[in-house]
């Protein structure tokens, strides 16, 4: 298990204030931080049996399925909001056992042994229908459930198989690759990621993530100047920095003074303050650091379009792109990278644009200026969008795939 350390995740994951939750705690939790409607059953041992009332009754003492996870609210990150949504929409579908860690990664040494106890009782004792990982970085907690002939399936996130430290490379080859009876891919990019690391494809279930449905935001005038917004952790894939550096430059000439908000924190925080220093935007570009549900949906409201202007960083992609599907569900169209994950995010035009992976500052400048020369038609691409999203990309889809892949098992 000490090889578990060797996190890929580990950055990514701020260090929360989560504790094993009761019943009362669980609920709070799982509706504060991720506004999720399921109900969730559980001790103070800090797994939860997640189901409704009167199947948890039906249900009492039989076998479940049982869900490991490593990144859970309170702790924040679209893995975090991944994991929480798995467990509280596939609980309303079938029997779940959730056991789930909250804190900082710095903690993943006391979790691993802890969710292995709780497991190995489980097995011991018939209450395990099906194994499902939260990421690769929790593989070996499978070979208990193997060597009882318990089915195992994990959910595979991009960053989760491409991190290149060689501990931890070797620790997959030994625990993850062709140990799994499904592999749940949340894009195409890591199901091929995958099929090329030699895995069956018949294995490999593909199933995106989904995106929470929004009440519809007011009909507020849009302000004088257009505005842009750029959502995640800053971190030299999303990009941020490399359009502050490149982009904004020249979108500044534009007359209407167009601003860009970034909304996030990160280790390239301190390297876009300079730049913006350096290129005289202080009055362009405004960093709001790491913020709370209700100002981030204010700042979506605030903007006429969301950038993800992503770069290929070896050994650091995007798996996904769960914020194309958040701006989407508040009425903004997406202007996007067209690489790894993202792809899929935006695999319907009517969500957003995609710019070819090698497009340099000069096609995004033009790109930006062309949707905003009529305000009032992005604005209705942005409700498109919406209306798509509603339709097409809900959690509960999302969990049904899931299950029927997993009731294979019976």
């Amino acid at each position: 298990m000490a090889a578990a350390g060797l996190s890929p995740m580990a950055q990514d994951a701020p260090p929360g204030n989560g504790h094993r939750n009761d019943v009362q705690s669980s609920r709070a939790q799982r509706r504060d931080a991720q506004a999720s409607d399921a109900r969730t059953h559980g001790a103070h041992s800090g797994d939860a049996h997640a189901a409704s009332p009167d199947r948890a009754a039906r249900d009492a003492g039989a076998r479940s399925i049982w869900y490991l996870t490593r990144k859970f609210p309170p702790s924040r990150g679209g893995m975090q909001q991944l994991s929480a949504r798995i467990a509280g929409e596939l609980s309303a579908l079938r029997p779940l056992t959730l056991v789930q860690w909250g804190r900082g990664q710095w903690g993943l040494p006391l979790f691993l042994p802890w969710a292995l106890a709780r497991l190995l009782v489980g097995l011991l004792r018939g209450r395990v229908r099906v194994l499902l990982l939260g990421d690769p970085v929790l593989a070996a907690l499978a070979l208990p459930a193997r060597w009882a002939g318990v089915p195992v399936a994990v959910v595979v996130h991009g960053l989760d198989i491409a991190w290149p430290h060689r501990g931890y490379r070797a620790y997959l080859r030994r625990f993850f690759w062709n140990r799994f009876d499904v592999y749940f891919c949340i894009s195409r990019y890591v199901r091929d990621r995958l099929g090329e690391a030699g895995v069956d494809p018949a294995r490999c279930a593909l199933v995106h993530p989904g995106v929470a449905a929004a009440a519809p935001s007011p009909q507020v005038p849009p302000a004088a100047e257009p505005r842009l917004l750029i959502l995640g952790r800053l971190v030299r894939r999303k990009g941020a920095l490399w359009f502050v550096e490149r982009v904004m430059p020249r979108l500044r000439a534009d007359p209407r003074g167009i601003v860009l908000d970034i909304v996030g924190e990160g280790p390239d925080r301190a390297a876009i303050e300079r730049a913006i220093e350096r290129e005289g935007l202080q009055a362009r570009v405004r960093l709001w650091g790491e913020v709370d549900d209700a100002e981030k949906a204010r700042r979506l409201d605030a903007c006429d379009l969301a950038l993800m202007p992503n770069r290929r960083v070896p050994g650091d992609p995007e798996g996904f792109g769960l914020v194309a599907l958040e701006a989407a569900m508040s009425g903004r169209y997406v202007l996007a990278a067209d690489l790894e994950g993202l792809r899929d995010a935006l695999a319907a035009p009517a969500l957003g644009r995609l710019l070819p992976e090698q497009a340099d500052e000069g096609l995004w400048s033009a790109a930006v200026l062309e949707l905003l020369a009529d305000r009032a038609a992005l604005r209705e691409r942005g409700r498109a969008a919406r209306a798509h999203a509603a339709a097409h990309c809900s959690w509960r889809g999302m969990a049904q795939r899931y299950a029927e892949r997993l009731d294979a098992f019976g």
